[in-house]
């Protein structure tokens, strides 16, 4: 029996992460406006309903109460998903019947257990989806597919680009590539290469590859030096203190206002340090030219990453970006280079936001001159005036 899921959610981009997530085990139908979801629920059966709360004009939550009054659909699975992350909502929202309340940014994994989960609870329920013989085209997108908006000539040019142009210069730096190996493993014991799995293009994960510019186990280190976060300061300086009527007891024998302690907790989705103690004297000269970047050439000619892209994101910094407003940044490439990489030697310490925005420029405005440009601005760019 295949598994029929309706997602509404007004943000192309977020439709396309979680369709990819879950299509591999379920069929995904995706709409916009509640308007085109209810004309989809008269013609087609499903078995979950997972609707986004905050739509453009529009409310979720009018939506599931749509369900609930009629008998045909009140006894189908509803999650929600919402930037929305207070108690009053969630119990506003949980009042209604819905099974699950998972709230953006969400990691991919427990998007996808929490949906098999429920499936699994009503599966037992569930009968063989029926279907009207009637044209669907009326409530399909009336938006264009965002990919359609690239050239397939971009694509394939593209490819074509990167397979010459990461083997010549492969062939060309191989003797740079055997003394920087060799300074390496002179400097300190363990391997030249440092590998590590990081998030690309839709959200699929790639094997990253580094020249080791760190001391071993240096991972383990991240939590004792999140003080130090260079992009936390740029999040301080826009903080404020929002004060509700909701409060929690803390362990020190007060009540905070639950936004306050979420703020107080609340920390930057990417990890950077200036002087970081875990860099090695060849790291930091690797680092400093960037020339521990050039094994990611390996990553081009496999078909991993392009030359030119949105930088390819730890997990957990890509679990934070699973936002409406971030998440198209994993409509493109991964790349060695890109926007964002050449924008930063002039402002090492942007925002997140600002971060963000360039990695969505990219994405959305990508063609093959752009590529060039910013190859052409890659070289002055790789003096950098600090660590990266």
């Amino acid at each position: 029996m295949k598994i029929n899921i309706l997602l509404l959610d007004d943000d192309q981009f977020m439709q396309n992460f979680v369709s990819n997530l879950l299509s591999k085990d379920y069929i995904v139908h995706t709409f916009g406006t509640i308007r085109e979801a209810k004309a989809f629920l008269k013609i087609q059966a499903v078995n979950l309903i997972i609707t986004d709360l905050n739509l453009i004009n529009e409310s979720g939550i009018d939506f599931i109460n749509y369900l609930n009054d009629d008998i045909k659909f009140k006894n189908i699975p509803i999650i929600t998903l919402s930037g929305e992350d207070t108690s009053s909502i969630k119990v506003k929202v949980l009042e209604l019947g819905v099974d699950d309340y998972i709230v953006k940014p969400f990691s991919p994994s427990e998007l996808i257990t929490r949906v098999n989960n429920t499936i699994k609870k009503y599966q037992k329920f569930f009968v063989q989806p029926f279907h009207v013989n009637t044209k669907t085209e009326e409530v399909k997108l009336s938006q264009p597919e965002i990919n359609n908006k690239i050239p397939k000539s971009y694509k394939t040019s593209k490819r074509v680009f990167d397979i010459v142009g990461s083997f010549l210069l492969i062939v060309m730096l191989t003797p740079l590539f055997i003394i920087i190996g060799l300074a390496i493993r002179l400097e300190s014991k363990g391997p030249i290469f440092y590998i590590s799995k990081r998030i690309g293009q839709q959200y699929s994960p790639i094997p990253f590859l580094k020249f080791r510019s760190m001391k071993l186990n240096a991972d383990h280190l991240v939590d004792e030096l999140k003080a130090d976060n260079k992009y936390n300061e740029a999040l301080n300086k826009h903080q404020e203190k929002i004060f509700n009527k909701h409060y929690k007891h803390g362990d020190k024998g007060y009540s905070i206002c639950e936004k306050e302690l979420k703020l107080s907790k609340e920390s930057s989705t990417f990890f950077k340090l200036e002087n970081d103690p875990r860099v090695t004297k060849v790291g930091a000269f690797i680092r400093k030219t960037s020339l521990d970047e050039l094994p990611q050439l390996f990553n081009v000619l496999l078909g991993h990453m392009s030359l030119v892209g949105n930088r390819p994101l730890p997990v957990y910094e890509a679990e934070m970006l699973t936002k409406d407003y971030s998440i198209a940044r994993f409509n493109s490439p991964a790349g060695i280079t890109g926007l964002w990489q050449v924008s930063k030697s002039e402002q090492p310490f942007m925002t997140e936001k600002q971060r963000i925005d360039l990695d969505i420029e990219y994405a959305q405005k990508r063609t093959f001159r752009l590529d060039l440009n910013l190859l052409y601005r890659t070289f002055p760019a790789m003096i950098q005036k600090e660590e990266a």
